[in-house]
């Protein structure tokens, strides 16, 4: 059972220790911000151990200096799949947001996350609902969700409900709206409720 696994004294201090990191993030500067925005967005359909490859990849060069045909490059040398689209993306944020994401996104993200949410989704190429919602959660703020493949497996699975995709506006926040009321029954954020979810499904941590 879920509220088992919430209770597991020594997977809420491993969750604790990443609810730790992700609020120093918060007080970090730009760079840690905008390394965060590429990072989802090269988690968009793809596993987080390629995202994460291939970020490394791309900063192990100066990051705002790559054109869109260098780090289409390195990244299908990296072996991301989407690579064309990707880089076309990771390209209109360097133009558009390197260097000022976080003053953009903090001050409305303080105030209302779901507005900082709609921010990004509405302004940011390349990100949806999860990718954003992924985005602000590894930046401290814990009161959205983020719906990938093994929490909505779980959805599916446990809570008798039949939502193969979340590929919208409306199912996404649908989806949302159960698992808030599953955190609130643990007297969690939703944002941090995932992290047990995905670790039920995986037996990992790493997000």
């Amino acid at each position: 059972m879920l509220r088992e696994l919430v209770q597991d004294k020594k997977l809420r201090a491993r969750v604790l220790e990443r609810v730790e990191e992700f609020l120093l993030n918060n007080k970090a500067g730009e760079e840690i911000w905008f390394r965060e925005l590429i990072l989802c967005l090269l988690t968009a359909d793809s596993s987080f151990i390629s995202a994460y490859k291939a970020l490394n990849n791309l900063y192990s060069h100066d990051i705002k200096l790559l054109d869109r045909e260098q780090i289409s490059v390195i990244l299908r040398d990296s072996g991301y799949r989407f690579y064309n689209l990707k880089s076309r993306y990771i390209r209109e944020a360097i133009e558009k947001y390197y260097g000022r994401i976080k003053i953009l996104v903090k001050p409305i993200a303080d105030i209302d996350q779901f507005e900082a949410r709609e921010f990004l989704v509405n302004n940011v190429k390349g990100l949806g609902y999860k990718e954003a919602s992924h985005f602000l959660r590894n930046l401290g703020y814990f009161e959205l969700a983020i719906i990938d493949r093994h929490i909505l497996r779980y959805v599916n699975t446990n809570l008798y409900v039949s939502v193969k995709k979340v590929d919208n506006k409306h199912r996404y926040l649908l989806v949302e709206g159960l698992l808030r009321a599953i955190a609130s029954a643990l007297n969690m954020q939703v944002g941090l409720l995932d992290l047990f979810i995905f670790f039920k499904q995986t037996q990992t941590l790493v997000k």
